[in-house]
């Protein structure tokens, strides 16, 4: 909840009550529970992840950012969710 701060699909501002931990690497593939390896999603984005072929990387700034799949962006650029990042990243970003 410290890093995520709700939901960290991009756009969403689901808060972080409505959320479940998702493993980006999942436990039966070797993925750990642990905080490098975990975000929040609401309900709805965690099974559109699960569905739709997004991929969730993490930052430089330990931040995840997701990739969407071709058919929703054919560049699959890199997203991340400006309502979870605290102002400071907000400001930097810019």
């Amino acid at each position: 909840m410290a890093r995520d701060r709700g939901c960290s699909f991009p756009g969403c501002d689901r808060p972080p009550t409505w959320c479940e931990a998702h493993h980006v690497i999942h436990w039966t593939h070797g993925g750990v529970t642990a905080l490098h390896n975990l975000v929040l999603l609401c309900g709805h984005h965690h099974r559109q992840v699960h569905h739709d072929g997004w991929t969730i990387i993490f930052t430089d700034d330990g931040h995840p950012a997701y990739t969407p799949p071709w058919r929703i962006d054919p560049h699959q650029t890199p997203r991340r969710n400006p309502y979870t990042h605290p102002p400071d990243l907000l400001t930097s970003a810019t």
